[in-house]
């Protein structure tokens, strides 16, 4: 058998070009950042929104792949949301809100899945009382 000298340039040369799907994922977590999280509106949370929206400022964030962030890059979809101190929430649901907030951009509006996949809300709002699991334990 004879050995020609090629030979194991071309072995390195084909594992140099094996694929690397690792760098992929960290280049697009790096142009992503950090996901937001966005809550379904409650008003043990948020207060009742006849009363409060006006406290609330609209804001664009992008939806891409079930996540949210302040950033749009390619593929993903605008959508309003309310924010209110540290907090994101979608806006409530009840067929009164549509048209309120002259403000609010109703063409970028949550659609049915976003409901389905915003977290609850955590904590209570500014001083509008306890929330449902908010109390203090019961005495023995």
């Amino acid at each position: 058998m004879r050995f020609t000298p090629f030979a194991p340039l071309l072995l390195v040369g084909a594992l140099a070009l094996t694929p690397r799907p690792a760098t992929a994922q960290i280049s697009v977590n790096l142009h992503l950042g950090t996901p937001l999280v966005v809550t379904n509106y409650a008003p043990d949370a948020y207060g009742d929104w006849h009363s409060n929206y006006r406290s609330w400022r609209p804001v664009t964030v992008y939806s891409y792949n079930g996540q949210w962030y302040n950033h749009s890059v390619r593929g993903s979809r605008p959508v309003v949301v309310y924010r209110s101190q540290n907090s994101y929430f979608l806006p409530p649901q009840d067929q009164d809100w549509n048209d309120k907030d002259r403000r609010y951009n109703y063409r970028h509006r949550p659609t049915a899945d976003d409901y389905g996949h915003a977290a609850a809300p955590q904590g209570r709002g500014r001083g509008r009382g306890r929330g449902q699991n908010d109390h203090p334990p019961a005495r023995p």
